[in-house]
C-alpha cells in the first residue's frame, strides 16, 4: 500500500504547487502596466489596461494608450495620441495571455512586477 501512496502523495503535491503558481500569476494581470521608450526619431508612453471580462475565467479586456511626439530636426512635434481595444484570452496551461486582434502573447511577471509583450517590458503600477 505505501509503493502506492507516496508516489500519488508526491503527484498530488507537485499538482497543487503547479495550481498555486498558476492562481498567483493570474491574480496579477488585473491593472496598469506602463512602458516608455525613446529613439532618435520619437518618444513614446504605452499603457496597457487590462480588466477581467463580465461572466468569464479566461477572457480580458485589454486598453491600450499610446501617446507620442515625433522628433524632427531636433525638436518634439505635438503630442500624438491613440487609443485601441483589444480582448485577451487566458491560457492556464501557458501562462500566457493571446490578443485576438493581433495575436500577440503577454507574459506576465509577478515577482519582477513586468508584463513582456514582444520585446517591450512594461511595469506594473
Amino acid at each position: 500500500m505505501k509503493k502506492f501512496f507516496y508516489p500519488l502523495a508526491i503527484a498530488v503535491l507537485g499538482l497543487a504547487a503547479c495550481q498555486g503558481e498558476s492562481s498567483k500569476v493570474k491574480d496579477f494581470i488585473p491593472g496598469r502596466y506602463v512602458n516608455e521608450a525613446q529613439s532618435e526619431y520619437s518618444v513614446a508612453n504605452d499603457t496597457l489596461i487590462i480588466e477581467p471580462a463580465r461572466n468569464t475565467e479566461s477572457i480580458y479586456t485589454i486598453t491600450r494608450k499610446t501617446g507620442f511626439r515625433r522628433i524632427t530636426q531636433g525638436k518634439l512635434q505635438p503630442l500624438q495620441q491613440q487609443v485601441k481595444h483589444w480582448t485577451g484570452e487566458w491560457d492556464g496551461e501557458k501562462q500566457t495571455m493571446q490578443i485576438m486582434q493581433t495575436g500577440n502573447v503577454l507574459l506576465f511577471n509577478p515577482d519582477k512586477g513586468t508584463l513582456l509583450n514582444g520585446n517591450s517590458e512594461y511595469r506594473k503600477l
